[in-house]
């Protein structure tokens, strides 16, 4: 009876705002992480110029297409990226995009980053929402599934993803190398160069304030964005900290995602 009751719960209509706009601004994202290897130079370094490549146990097969044709693989992600972002037969876009983000996630582990391994989980997940039953191409196509609502479960997969996120981050922070301060040193002390900033990030105090309010914001953010009287104020500090690790850290557009998926706690 418990357990019927709680599938009940998780299928109650709630309106489908904040997953529509999540939709728009998780495309844009999409698109922006494929053309941007290209224009970067990215998929030059890391799958053109190279000429043995380390794939993950089990995928050997997988390898980079010949020539410039990752240049037209990631071209054709950008794509896809483009018609989750309007809704443009949407399930075959975010699907295509999910299983071509894979394939680069195990052919090449030599430039392994756990936000890429995020992003195939948000991805899967995407493909499961009806993100698309509004504001979309596929409702100007299709009318019949236009809808203002969605089941409640399909905001709670993604707080629970982000508590999951932030929480092992927090954890993973509460041993002794960091605690000290000997990465954030290390990391900040090669960013001195750093227009207006580099010599703000060799400051002790500031690198202090980093290694503690990195494992503090880490623990508290999703309780506090949970927690309406605090939810504002955890929003403008999230939007700071994120900016902050984009542009000292320069980690592509991980800190715009956790920005972006913010919208499902209002």
């Amino acid at each position: 009876m418990f357990n019927q009751q709680i599938f009940t719960k998780l299928f109650l209509p709630i309106d489908n705002s904040a997953l529509v706009v999540f939709r728009m601004v998780f495309g844009l994202l999409l698109f922006l992480e494929a053309a941007g290897a290209i224009v970067t130079g990215w998929v030059f370094e890391t799958f053109v110029e190279p000429s043995l490549t380390f794939t993950f146990i089990g995928f050997e097969w997988l390898q980079p297409l010949p020539g410039y044709g990752m240049y037209f693989y990631y071209a054709i992600m950008s794509l896809f990226g483009l018609m989750v972002m309007v809704g443009f037969y949407y399930r075959i876009g975010i699907a295509a995009y999910t299983v071509l983000w894979t394939i680069t996630y195990l052919m090449q582990k030599s430039h392994y980053n756990n936000h890429y391994y995020l992003l195939i989980l948000i991805c899967v997940f995407m493909i499961l929402m009806p993100a698309h039953h509004y504001h979309s191409w596929d409702v100007r196509r299709n009318p019949g599934i236009q809808s203002l609502t969605c089941p409640v479960w399909c905001k709670w997969v993604f707080i629970l993803q982000l508590f999951i996120v932030f929480t092992y981050a927090g954890i993973s922070k509460l041993y002794p190398d960091w605690i000290q301060g000997d990465p954030i040193r290390i990391w900040f002390n090669g960013k001195e160069h750093y227009y207006l900033i580099g010599g703000l990030l060799q400051q002790k105090w500031l690198q202090i304030m980093v290694v503690y309010g990195g494992i503090l914001y880490d623990l508290l953010v999703i309780p506090l964005l949970l927690w309406k009287r605090t939810r504002l104020l955890t929003l403008a500090v999230s939007i700071f900290f994120h900016g902050f690790n984009s542009a000292v850290f320069q980690i592509g557009i991980f800190p715009y995602l956790m920005i972006g998926m913010i919208v499902f706690f209002f």
